[in-house]
């Protein structure tokens, strides 16, 4: 099915058979060019050709200097991570959506210096999560997972995934290394790490205390490692179910469907510039009339 239009994606989705799955949350991830298999369902942290994991724990002390009022009220690590994602900062964290709509825009929407984009096709991948799988904010995973990002570039964990909790947590260096930066925000974490969550990848609801993740209704995949800080742990491939893809010659007439509903970059990043954006593009459009 070529989708031409917002009513043909839509009808696409809601055709889905997924969605009358018991058990089952249907995830959504829009991008405006398709990249290379390797690329496609990895977090940016980890794109080739760049090196950004070996700078991980850097990159996160670096942030909180630049942006110290709004890091530091973040109650946990990966509340921060949320936030230098809304910032597009280089993260172990992929965007996703409950919304589909919200995933078409960003297949077709080229933000400033993208424009080459538009020429492109995009697409929308499709998710799909066992219900009970999916974790919040405090949970005690999530806390392992996310303070990975504080951990030196030579953590390694890669010969010591096979002890049970008592060994890897008693006698491991790298134990300690994470024990001790998932402290920082959880001073009661006492020796509980399971080794068997460090290589998993997890679907996250997050806090709603930001508006760009309310009107995306997002939520996100929380990665971790498979033995050294340069091994992306792999998303379960069962997670993995579809792909639509969107024309480049039919993003044009979709992002002005949206724009009609008020799906607008203004709305999607709501801060000074990308409203202001919107206004330019709305009222230059009046004044050529």
């Amino acid at each position: 099915m070529e989708i031409k239009s917002t009513s043909d994606f839509m009808a696409k989705c809601l055709g889905n058979p997924l969605l009358k799955t018991d058990g089952l949350t249907v995830f959504y991830r829009g991008v405006n060019k398709i990249y290379p298999a390797e690329t496609r369902h990895i977090p940016s942290l980890y794109y080739p050709p760049n090196t950004f994991y070996e700078h991980e724990d850097a990159i996160f002390k670096e942030v909180i200097s630049i942006f110290p009022d709004e890091m530091l009220v973040q109650r946990s690590t990966v509340e921060k991570l949320f936030l230098m994602q809304h910032y597009r900062f280089p993260t172990r964290l992929l965007d996703i959506s409950k919304n589909p709509l919200v995933d078409l825009f960003f297949a077709c929407f080229a933000d400033k210096g993208d424009a080459a984009s538009l020429k492109e096709d995009g697409v929308v991948y499709v998710y799909a999560v066992p219900t009970e799988e999916i974790k919040f904010s405090d949970s005690n995973t999530v806390s392992i997972l996310a303070n990975l990002c504080k951990c030196k570039k030579t953590f390694s964990v890669k010969n010591i995934l096979h002890l049970d909790r008592k060994k890897f947590n008693a006698e491991t260096e790298a134990a300690w290394e994470l024990l001790y930066v998932i402290q920082e925000e959880k001073p009661h974490f006492r020796n509980v790490i399971n080794p068997k969550d460090i290589p998993t990848v997890v679907c996250l609801r997050p806090r709603m205390n930001n508006p760009r993740i309310i009107r995306q209704d997002g939520c996100f995949f929380l990665f971790g490692v498979t033995g050294e800080k340069k091994d992306c742990a792999k998303m379960p491939p069962e997670w993995i179910k579809d792909h639509i893809v969107i024309p480049a010659n039919s993003k044009k007439r979709i992002l002005e469907e949206l724009d009609k509903m008020d799906f607008n970059e203004g709305f999607f990043y709501p801060d000074l510039e990308h409203y202001s954006n919107v206004i330019r593009k709305r009222y230059h459009k009046k004044s050529t009339s």
